[in-house]
């Protein structure tokens, strides 16, 4: 019961660390979008963090505590520090990397995520493009997109309607779940760094590097791009 509390709590706390990276204000409604869990196990479990000082709320939105950031930046820095294990490593497909790396987030002692960071050359990122925070910090300060200067793939759409080029930076963590995406994205090389071209066709957004991916509006919304200044 403990392990799953545990679970369950680093899970909680690297989903409010994904929204505030991607700009997305931490509401317990996009938990339960995110999550994928019903509207009444999102807030008894949040309270119950609230009560162990690791989250409050102001208004309807999510704060951290400071306790809260160091936990939830520790279990993404493992999570993305496996993730390079398994893609750089030990050669899992890139569309696998993230489902396996949330089970061994939650088991990666602190020793050997040093160890893995030092195997790894202390690299910067993940395989998605998003940043791996460095040791003993509390992140995603300095971290998120806008502080980046990127902006996502429909507010890019939105301010270019007929379309444009740009450099793919990120791919957020909630598109990493869908392996079917990832592969599609992989096999039209469309993948963090590679130039590409965005559109809308037939009213949907389409993604064009060696090859082209229809996305939904949605999906656009969780691609960070890098534009040319």
């Amino acid at each position: 019961m403990r392990g799953h509390l545990v679970d369950t709590t680093e899970m909680y706390l690297k989903s409010v660390y994904e929204l505030e990276e991607e700009g997305v204000p931490p509401l317990r409604a996009r938990l339960v979008e995110r999550l994928g869990q019903s509207k009444p196990t999102v807030s008894e479990t949040v309270a119950r963090m609230e009560r162990d000082g690791l989250m409050s709320l102001d208004g309807r939105a999510i704060v951290l505590s400071e306790e809260g950031r160091l936990y939830a930046t520790q279990v993404m820095r493992k999570h993305r520090l496996a993730e390079r294990l398994l893609l750089d490593v030990i050669r899992i497909p890139w569309e696998d990397v993230h489902e396996e790396a949330c089970r061994w987030e939650h088991v990666i002692s602190d020793e050997t995520e040093q160890k893995i960071a030092e195997l790894l050359g202390y690299s910067r990122y993940d395989p998605y493009g998003n940043p791996i925070p460095e040791y003993g910090t509390a992140g995603p300060m300095g971290q998120t997109a806008a502080e980046n200067g990127l902006i996502n793939g429909r507010e890019f759409l939105a301010q270019n309607p007929d379309g444009g080029i740009a450099i793919l930076a990120r791919i957020g963590e909630i598109l990493q779940t869908d392996t079917a995406l990832l592969r599609s994205l992989r096999e039209a090389r469309i993948v963090p760094g590679a130039d590409v071209t965005i559109f809308i066709e037939g009213a949907r957004p389409v993604i064009c590097a060696a090859g082209c991916v229809e996305l939904s509006p949605w999906m656009a919304r969780h691609l960070q791009l890098q534009v040319a200044r």
